[in-house]
């Protein structure tokens, strides 16, 4: 664990923080109740219903997490469960159950790839392996029951650094919803029995620009009231649709004219009405979480749409980094067809800011108390206001190395090469407690950073493992899915190692 001191704050920063407060101060909307996908208001609820969080906010607050864990040695180390096969699932919460899902193959335990460079290369596997659900202990990370929801050789391939286990499952309470991609959906109740599947057809996703690039899918199911939400983006046939969460009948099915994408879509609840939110590679679309029918829509738009919106204080934030198109946007709900931006305009009467570049690759965005948070792949962190877009800063996470590209010494003979640093990259997206954000590498490192406006890095901290899957907080638990385990860190003794 490495600790930094806080930076100076430089004359220039205390500008920048003295124009920030010349603005309208950004106020979360007031929290009142909501169905598990609902807003994003901060939590302080033991629930972590669907990916990141109730609405994919990412901000639970209430118990405090630890600032210093280790999943090396031990250090404020709750429990340990391991997880068999491969995953970039990340772990849902209610009440005292941690559901998580996997994909297992018969062949010899496989490893993330974190070390490599990024590529467009996928891989085929033909072995066959088992998608399975898992239900834990909480409180020790007990295996309370396990099931197999198919079985058989994957019906297509998956990116180099991917899995063929992207989607998060969510939950109710009573409901469990796990998407298994071309395997189908499946429903099972907390005790482990299976209510229904279906089956969604090959759900072939890639690169937009080659079909033979095959990426797997990755947009999780969200649960909005009774009805089960998926945003599939595929080679041909894109659609949304939600299927009934008593018996998986289909309520409606709409069909988008969309290349692969991989977000999840987000339920927004207004006093007027209900708006699922999509992101995709042609267009932000907002979709009538009763009837299907698309409301709004607004572009450009990255050709690859990974990171999921978001609702917070009144606004929906979302965008994508794709080059050469990485937009994004604060849009107000309530919005009626068209709603794209006039060339060269910033705002619009339902956009309340936006900017035509700095959009994240992967990571969903953040917003904590007034300031939004972006993550590059990189590992470089950006920080708004939130309510007027005014940057505040963007700044590495990881220092680069020091530079050796000095010239050399004639008179030394006898130079050893040094190896150059493994590039640092991120793909789980933040999240926060307590004024705090966790943010995990690829390569295990979860690094604490204070949630204000400079980048002051708490600590860093090592799981030991491989990470792409986004935490999940509950109840003062901060649980991280690497490759082989998933771990629980808290302050204080709430359980053994397993």
């Amino acid at each position: 664990m490495r600790a930094m001191r806080s930076p100076v704050r430089s004359a220039r920063a205390l500008a920048i923080i003295a124009a920030f407060t010349a603005y309208p101060t950004f106020a979360p909307a007031p929290a009142r109740p909501q169905a598990a996908s609902g807003g994003a208001a901060p939590t302080q609820s033991s629930n972590w219903p669907s990916f990141r969080g109730p609405g994919a906010g990412g901000v639970a607050d209430g118990l405090e997490l630890p600032e210093a864990f280790s999943g090396v040695d031990g250090v404020n180390l709750a429990w340990r469960a391991e997880i068999p096969g491969m995953g970039h699932a990340s772990p849902v919460v209610w009440g005292d159950r941690v559901y998580i899902t996997s994909a297992v193959s018969e062949a010899p335990p496989q490893r993330y790839l974190a070390e490599l460079p990024d590529s467009r290369e996928s891989i085929v596997d033909r072995t066959t392996h088992r998608w399975v659900i898992m239900a834990l202990d909480k409180r020790n990370g007990d295996v309370l029951w396990e099931r197999t929801a198919a079985e058989g050789v994957p019906r297509t391939g998956r990116q180099r650094k991917g899995s063929f286990n992207n989607s998060t499952p969510a939950t109710n309470g009573t409901h469990v919803v796990a998407l298994f991609g071309s395997q189908g959906l499946f429903c099972y109740d907390s005790e482990g029995n299976m209510l229904w599947q279906v089956d969604l057809g090959v759900l072939d996703a890639g690169w937009f620009f080659d079909p033979t690039f095959q990426w797997g899918t990755a947009s999780s199911p969200i649960i909005q009231g009774d009805q089960v939400i998926v945003q599939v983006d595929v080679f041909g046939g894109s659609f949304i649709a939600a299927f009934d969460l008593a018996d998986g009948s289909e309520r409606w099915h709409t069909p988008r004219d969309e290349v692969s994408s991989w977000a999840t879509p987000t339920a927004v609840v207004t006093p007027e009405r209900t708006e699922i939110i999509t992101n995709g590679g042609r267009a932000i679309r907002a979709y009538d979480a009763a009837t299907g029918e698309q409301l709004w829509m607004l572009s450009p738009s990255s050709e690859i749409a990974a990171p999921t919106p978001i609702f917070a204080g009144g606004f929906i934030f979302v965008g994508s980094g794709y080059l050469p198109t990485q937009p994004f946007y604060a849009v107000r709900p309530g919005g009626s067809g068209d709603i794209s931006l006039e060339e060269g305009r910033r705002a619009s009467r339902q956009v309340a800011w936006s900017m035509p570049d700095g959009g994240p690759l992967l990571a969903t965005p953040i917003v904590v108390g007034n300031y939004l948070f972006l993550l590059s792949r990189d590992g470089t962190l950006s920080c708004f206001d939130a309510g007027t877009g005014l940057p505040l800063y963007r700044q590495e996470i990881v220092p680069a190395e020091a530079s050796s590209s000095e010239p050399a010494d004639p008179t030394v003979t006898d130079v050893v090469p040094v190896e150059a640093p493994k590039p640092v990259t991120f793909s789980a997206s933040p999240v926060a407690s307590n004024g705090k954000l966790y943010v995990a590498s690829d390569s295990g490192d979860i690094y604490v950073i204070e949630a204000g406006p400079f980048l002051r890095l708490v600590s860093t901290n090592a799981v030991g493992e491989a990470v792409f899957a986004t935490p999940a907080i509950s109840d003062g638990l901060l649980l991280v899915r690497a490759q082989r385990h998933l771990f629980a860190f808290s302050l204080g003794e709430r359980g053994g190692v397993a």
